[in-house]
């Protein structure tokens, strides 16, 4: 069963967001210089808005596990329980994953971190790799980094194994990562990657090819992938990668600042609808390689062409997710910027300095995070959490919808 995010905030009395509501926002941000949403609205796409299912199995009788301190050994003991699980946070701050990968092994998690109080959970030193299948996850900021590692270093942001099926990585914030930002895995199935900011991926850090700076690549074979209301900003490359025998939906995302963006293989079968190209760096073409596209009302600098010239295009899409209806191209960018990320209307240093690249035209590739100020080191506020005995989905929802409009400190 859909869980449509539109028709739960009618219900609670929260406006959905139409261009005037966008405009409105935007205007404001552009006025005092805030990464506030706007108060009426929430963001429009739906983790539910692709081919995955977000979280079938979860129910009331689901088990609830609080992470109450934010390190390493509270947040995996919570996260890789067994069975059905939603992890709630009644605690922010920053969580240092001690230079190595995080694993989620076991199927069916809800990570909530829009429970979090503000300024919410990060993790730094470390990638989170999803090994499991029917995951969700929400609302938490993924930050690599170089970790003061030697070359042989290469994190991911948030990557899903190969082979898995079913999960959905929806508002997170993922940078500074050594290989990509966030991925799809090898013949994986039905995942999603939905209003989240995929950025300054590490130049020339501790890959053992050089300079890397990329921001996704879609695995050979992966099958319904659905990526939309994503900002790609400052990678060189992979904005994203489509390999060979994919199947993939690339919809009213914002990709800025690269020199390469669409790559394409030659069996990579896409539609790619009402997605802004902006700021090309040194590329010949948007979309580029072999490979069948649908491609409709996606926008560039006017010297750019859009496809390459071994693109084979489509009249009609190969492959659409039911629950996605798409925006106008200068509507998705503006809700993009103002409703992306992991904490939309309580943006953290890093995730303002990022979207207001975007917005002005600035910043550049970075080698480092110590470019750009360094790890966080966030408040670690705490607050209790009252988990009702009906209505957990609606519940989770509720706190979605507050992270993606409140002002940071407005608790």
């Amino acid at each position: 069963m859909r869980h449509n995010r539109r028709e739960f905030m009618r219900a609670i009395g929260v406006g959905t967001i139409g261009s005037s509501a966008l405009l409105a926002a935007d205007s404001a941000a552009a006025a005092d210089g805030s990464e506030r949403a706007d108060s009426s609205a929430g963001s429009y796409f739906d983790p539910d808005d692709g081919f995955a299912d977000a979280a079938p199995w979860l129910d009331d009788d689901t088990p609830v596990y609080t992470v109450t301190e934010p390190t390493r050994e509270a947040f995996e003991a919570a996260v890789n329980r067994s069975g059905p699980r939603v992890v709630v946070f009644e605690t922010s701050g920053t969580i240092d994953l001690g230079a190595e990968r995080l694993t989620i092994d076991e199927d069916e998690l809800y990570l909530a971190g829009q429970t979090a109080p503000s300024p919410g959970i990060t993790l730094v030193r470390g990638g989170l790799w999803v090994e499991a299948d029917d995951c969700l996850l929400r609302h938490i900021r993924v930050r690599p980094g170089d970790a003061g590692q030697d070359v042989g270093w290469i994190p991911d942001g948030v990557r899903t194994a190969d082979e898995t099926e079913n999960n959905v990585i929806d508002h997170c914030s993922i940078t500074w990562a050594v290989d990509e930002n966030g991925s799809p895995g090898y013949d994986s199935r039905r995942t999603t990657y939905s209003n989240c900011i995929m950025a300054e991926g590490l130049a020339d850090a501790t890959h053992p090819k050089g300079t890397h700076s990329y921001g996704s690549l879609v695995g050979d074979g992966a099958e319904e992938v659905a990526l939309y209301g994503n900002v790609w900003a400052h990678n060189i490359g992979r904005n994203p990668r489509l390999k060979a025998e994919t199947r993939s939906a690339l919809v009213n995302n914002v990709m800025y600042h690269y020199n390469e963006s669409v790559n394409l293989g030659d069996s990579t079968v896409a539609s790619i609808v009402g997605n802004s190209f902006l700021r090309v760096d040194e590329g010949d073409y948007n979309i580029e390689g072999g490979g069948e596209v649908y491609g409709d009302a996606n926008t560039t600098d006017p010297e750019t062409p859009m496809y390459g010239p071994d693109v084979t295009l489509l009249d009609e899409p190969p492959l659409w997710p039911d629950g996605l209806s798409p925006l106008s191209t200068a509507d998705a960018t503006r809700h993009n910027l103002a409703y992306a990320g992991a904490r939309p209307g309580d943006r953290t240093y890093q995730d303002r300095r990022v979207i207001n690249n975007v917005r002005n035209f600035g910043g550049e590739y970075i080698d480092s995070q110590s470019a750009v100020g360094g790890y966080p080191d966030l408040a670690e506020n705490s607050r209790e959490l009252h988990v009702p005995e009906s209505d957990l989905r609606q519940w989770l929802e509720s706190h979605a919808v507050r992270v993606e409009q409140r002002e940071a400190g407005s608790r």
